[in-house]
């Protein structure tokens, strides 16, 4: 009788990156950041200011037009973000660009304040930070167990936003 070899391959945790597409998320975490913050400012001035601050019949539109703004910016902003990142090659992209969106949605509350230069490079710095964290996360070979990790994050950044 002859002994059985032992053939069981041990699966690795992570699915593999190499430091370009690392580079590459942050540049894109940045990029997409940065133009958010800027389209908003332009959403504002250019048709939320123009459009609805005249008359004193649409002071509720006015009064929350940066709001309006800024998720008409982030929204087209992350699903461009989606995109350079499929191109790029990234794994799971879409948990990606939605993860860094969904943690970071209301930063606008904390950036309305600063002057508009040092807004952009905040801004673009934590969903640089953020794509990167969930590219981190989304690595995870078992898709549950990316998908949880992610909730998580997602959970626990929802509560620094909301309480700082």
């Amino acid at each position: 009788m002859t002994a059985m070899a032992d053939t069981t391959v041990k699966q690795p945790i992570y699915i593999g990156s190499d430091a370009r597409s690392i580079v590459a998320t942050i540049v894109t975490g940045f990029a997409v950041g940065a133009s958010a913050w800027l389209l908003n400012l332009a959403v504002q001035r250019f048709f939320v200011e123009p459009v609805f601050c005249n008359n004193a019949d649409s002071f509720a539109m006015c009064a929350n037009g940066g709001t309006i703004a800024w998720v008409l910016a982030i929204i087209i902003t992350s699903a461009i973000g989606l995109f350079a990142l499929v191109r790029i090659g990234i794994f799971r992209p879409l948990l990606v660009a939605l993860a860094a969106t969904i943690a970071l949605w209301g930063i606008s509350s904390w950036l309305g304040p600063v002057v508009w230069w040092e807004a952009t490079l905040w801004h673009g710095l934590l969903f640089a930070l953020a794509y990167i964290l969930f590219m981190w996360i989304a690595r995870a070979e078992r898709f549950p167990v990316a998908f949880i990790a992610t909730i998580l994050a997602i959970i626990l950044l929802r509560i620094v936003v909301v309480n700082v």
